[in-house]
């Protein structure tokens, strides 16, 4: 339904430019939720955009861009003359406006923080020295600070003359002198306690955090695994420097689940967009079809070691690819349940030796179960009883290489540090295509007396 009133904005939209009545067109916008008004923005054609944007306030600009995806966001902010973006900007959640800064030219990043409001570029300005990748990348400096000898009463009073927005989590911290976090008090027992008892009675000392380095998959792991809405950052010191909410993290989340996709089908980070320039999608992607070609060669190879035997008994050329290729099915359902355990945090190195027992046991029950019925098939096809044993064998031995491989390459990956779904899928189709050629067709030359009789 939502994609529906979408399309009919956009073609509203559409016409109202073409008529060249702008306000008309942002009229039509303007009825939608943020998060679709986004969504028809960026369907819109650039020409299109920048003619809308500026025509925008502040505060309305600043909602759509943080509505946009990062690339879109960026892109977007670039067209706005300097004075324009820096009021856009101070509108912003001050972690949102970093990230837009960070993906701008330095020159102009430079220029719109330089017009922008004194006490918000203050805010972002700190952010700005964080990898996006990063808690410290993620995190917002907007949140409430207590003090441990604070009474309810004086909090609830502190509170209540604060500027409070949708997105405060229900979690107040609290930090001693020199700002190091000590603890975390929840609303609930705040409202609940007594007005005059101190806020150290009431607090939870055991308050996780995660310090501003962290990478973001392990806040998004931690976050996911204890329920919490909200996280706090700490620098080297101890002090409470930030703040990652729940909804940056399923940000993260649905990223790096994209990132893993893309990578286990050999497609780099810059390319994560259908509609990413061809000369850009084209320099991406080429390299790894090089890469593929020669592990293609490599099983060619292996293949080419049979030739004399291919030439007598040509019918193994029919079945050589079946081999190989349930092998390299095989190999990418273990590779898929690795990458996952392993982004997850539910696999570690030490895990390798159940792990690897695990996947080899089930390679071993998939190729006796797969073997059976592929060597019947083809004993009932071909006539050739010493053909079925042959196929039944291989696979065998191939979806036992499959499983070992599976997982393997994604564990040495991880163990040198590398991410696991960069080259597994490569490394994995390559061992099961060796393997599988090489089994099936050494099998058929040790067998190749009772095969051309």
């Amino acid at each position: 339904m939502n994609q529906l009133v979408i399309d009919t904005t956009l073609e509203r939209v559409r016409a109202a430019l073409e008529a060249g009545k702008v306000e008309d067109a942002l009229a039509v916008l303007a009825n939608l939720h943020p998060a679709d008004r986004a969504e028809a923005f960026s369907d819109l054609p650039r020409d299109d955009q920048e003619e809308l944007l500026p025509r925008l306030d502040p505060e309305d600009a600043a909602e759509l861009l943080e509505e946009l995806e990062d690339e879109e966001a960026a892109e977007a902010a670039a067209s706005l003359p300097t004075a324009a973006l820096a009021d856009v900007l101070d509108e912003m959640e001050p972690d949102a406006a970093a990230d837009i800064l960070g993906d701008l030219p330095p020159a102009q990043a430079s220029a719109a923080l330089a017009e922008m409001d004194a006490e918000q570029a203050e805010e972002v300005r700190p952010l700005l020295a964080h990898a996006d990748d990063t808690a410290g990348g993620l995190m917002t400096p907007d949140f409430f600070a207590l003090r441990r000898q604070m009474t309810v009463r004086q909090t609830i009073d502190f509170l209540r003359g604060q500027e409070v927005d949708h997105e405060t989590p229900y979690y107040l911290y609290v930090v001693d002198r020199n700002d190091r976090l000590i603890g975390v008090v929840g609303l609930r027992d705040l409202i609940r306690a007594a007005p005059e008892t101190l806020i150290e009675t009431i607090m939870n000392r055991e308050v996780r955090s995660v310090p501003v380095g962290a990478d973001q998959e392990e806040v998004a792991r931690l976050m996911k695994k204890y329920g919490w809405l909200a996280v706090p950052v700490v620098d080297a010191d101890g002090k409470l420097v930030g703040v990652i909410r729940y909804d940056d993290i399923v940000h993260v989340l649905e990223e790096e689940a994209t990132e893993d996709l893309y990578r286990l089908s050999n497609v780099s980070d810059g390319d994560l967009t259908p509609w990413s320039p061809v000369r850009v999608s084209v320099s991406r992607r080429l390299p790894w079809l090089y890469v593929n070609l020669v592990t293609a060669f490599l099983a060619a190879a292996v293949v080419s070691l049979f030739e004399a035997t291919i030439a007598q008994v040509a019918i193994l050329a029919v079945f050589q690819g079946i081999v190989a290729g349930q092998g390299g099915n095989a190999g990418t359902q273990t590779l898929a349940i690795m990458v996952r355990g392993i982004a997850l945090g539910e696999i570690e190195l030490g895990d390798a030796g159940p792990v690897i027992f695990k996947e080899v046991s089930i390679g071993l029950m998939h190729g006796v179960a797969v073997g059976l019925a592929v060597a019947l098939g083809a004993w009932l096809w071909k006539g050739i009883p010493i053909l079925g044993l042959i196929i039944g064998l291989s696979l065998v031995g191939n979806m036992v290489a499959a499983g070992l491989a599976g997982t393997l390459v994604p564990l040495t990956l991880k163990a040198l540090k590398l991410d696991p779904a960069l080259a597994s899928a490569v490394l994995v189709t390559t061992v099961t295509d060796c393997v599988g050629f090489g089994l099936f067709l050494g099998l058929a030359t040790y067998f190749l007396p009772y095969l051309t009789v």
